[in-house]
């Protein structure tokens, strides 16, 4: 069923809002950070700069406005609790830039995200679906509590593949934009495919598309801002509340399967969470022509762009396009498993 003309204004109105609050609220907030002397190394440039940081702080507004603004088109608490959990994630993140939390210490805070969408299920029991649909096999049995410890097992573990993808200019913006559209295609595919499904679901999907799409205005190569841990780790839960309140997360997990694999190649490497700033030695390093090289010391952690790098050193803007080619094609086989799924 196609929404109304109605409908599809407030659909746009979801996304315009917070995308807008961005670009505007963006460049004063930077100008502040700078004033203040928050800003920090470019470290991936021959020639280090300072870029403001963090701008979690905007992109956390611009959510907010965004989720008030489908609750307040659709009268449903989904965007409500994906704006707690978003706040949640943001405030760990924050405290990460402002304080340094250890490696461990994030993980266990962020668990507090998935509770948002367990208690809101009190007062509206569909915030989402204890069961998981795959494609071809249909549904698994429903069983709201190992569901429900699923959930929030899933935030502190997407939030800090996310926030693992925040290393080079422009790669956490893209990742995320790329990555949330494809979650915002499974949920479209099931609200036009299936019957009973609320179309405010779509709405609290499109103010994370337009946080990144507004974000990559600033954080495209040459970075102008860096979103810190306050944002990246806020993408990452809103990503990961997405795809449980939109009955999606088949499609999610396919989607991101780059961050996954680099999630597990660094924690398997370190043997456990390590703050990054506390790593001894790093997988890459910037050679004197500028050049993006892969670390050959023993001990070295392996990442994802690590591995990408032994094939031969790379320019920064070659490597991140390296990464979201790969994160192109796991959307492309999220929006395919999307599509077997809900259509067929």
């Amino acid at each position: 069923m196609l929404p109304s003309l109605a409908e599809a204004g407030l659909l746009l109105l979801s996304f315009i809002v917070p995308f807008v609050a961005v670009v505007i609220g963006m460049p004063p907030f930077l100008r502040y950070l700078t004033r203040s002397g928050r800003v920090v190394d470019d470290s991936h440039k021959h020639m280090p700069t300072k870029v403001p940081s963090p701008a979690g702080p905007v992109l956390f507004i611009g959510a907010l406005a965004g989720e008030v603004v489908a609750y307040l088109a659709f009268g449903s608490l989904v965007p409500v609790a994906l704006a707690a959990a978003a706040a949640v994630a943001f405030a760990v993140g924050l405290a990460d830039d402002l304080f340094v939390l250890g490696g461990k210490t994030k993980p266990l805070l962020l668990i507090l995200a998935g509770i948002p969408l367990v208690a809101f299920t009190q007062f509206q029991p569909n915030i989402y679906s204890p069961d998981i649909t795959f494609p071809i096999l249909g549904d698994t049995n429903s069983h709201f509590f190992i569901y429900t410890v699923l959930v929030i097992a899933a935030f502190p573990i997407v939030a800090n593949a996310f926030n693992m993808m925040d290393s080079f200019n422009g790669q956490i913006s893209w990742f995320t934009f790329l990555t949330s559209l494809a979650v915002l295609i499974g949920a479209t595919m099931r609200f036009l495919y299936t019957s009973g499904y609320s179309i405010v679901r779509l709405a609290s999907a499109l103010p994370l598309v337009a946080l990144a799409l507004g974000f990559l205005i600033f954080n495209r190569y040459p970075s102008k801002a860096f979103d810190g841990d306050s944002g990246s780790l806020m993408f990452g839960a809103m990503f990961a509340g997405l795809a449980v309140t939109c009955g999606v997360e088949v499609a999610a997990m396919i989607a991101i399967v780059p961050a996954i694999l680099n999630s597990f190649y660094t924690l398997s490497s370190v043997r456990g969470f390590v703050e990054r700033r506390a790593m001894t030695s790093r997988p890459t390093f910037v050679s004197d022509d500028g050049m993006i090289n892969a670390t050959t010391e023993p001990h070295t952690p392996t990442t994802l762009v690590r591995l990408i790098l032994l094939a031969g050193p790379l320019s920064e803007k070659e490597l991140v396009k390296n990464i979201l080619s790969l994160t192109a094609v796991s959307c492309l086989l999220s929006a395919v498993t999307s599509l077997l799924t809900w259509v067929f």
